[in-house]
């Protein structure tokens, strides 16, 4: 099994993330949400269909209650945000796990035949990412590897009386 467990994340690409976060709220009851802005990623440490990528996007992250959401706004450069966006509009963009061996579950993707069309790494926070090919249901599925600081820093914005679901 590539991935197990429950869904760590869900993700959708959006045209303007201050008015999704605000229809996110209003809908879904988010209620704060975590911003970083023009988030960079250079060649150094993104790929796209296994050639360097060099991209900037915004994300929000935020939880309905247990489940954490994000959103992601493509800002400039080819990505795999910027594709859904163009091909499908704005909409669900993937699922994430979090196996509990990234490396075992890359290979056995790759064993399976499965494409990695994208993946990449936050350096200095921990954090590191592939995209498999979602075929063509248009939504991928991401696998995460987090660092013990990264899995506190999300777990501190679980709301209260709400406990992490993946642990």
């Amino acid at each position: 099994m590539i991935a197990g467990g429950p869904i760590f994340q869900l993700c959708w690409v959006v045209e303007d993330l201050a008015a999704a976060c605000e229809r996110f709220t209003t809908r879904y009851g988010v209620g704060e949400w975590f911003t970083i802005p023009d988030v960079h990623f250079g060649p150094e440490v993104a790929e796209l269909r296994g050639a360097p990528a060099d991209y900037t996007i915004s994300v929000a992250l935020g939880y309905a209650g247990g489940q954490q959401l994000e959103l992601i706004e493509p800002r400039g450069g080819p990505s795999l945000y910027a594709e859904h966006l163009d091909r499908l509009g704005p909409g669900l963009h993937h699922a994430a796990w979090v196996p509990a061996d990234y490396d075992a579950a890359l290979a056995e993707a790759a064993a399976a035949g499965i494409e990695v069309v994208a993946r990449g790494r936050f350096d200095g926070v921990g954090m590191e990412f592939a995209y498999l090919d979602g075929g063509p249901i248009g939504s991928h599925i991401e696998l995460m590897r987090l660092s013990r600081e990264m899995k506190a820093m999300f777990d501190h914005l679980i709301p209260e009386g709400f406990t992490n679901p993946w642990q």
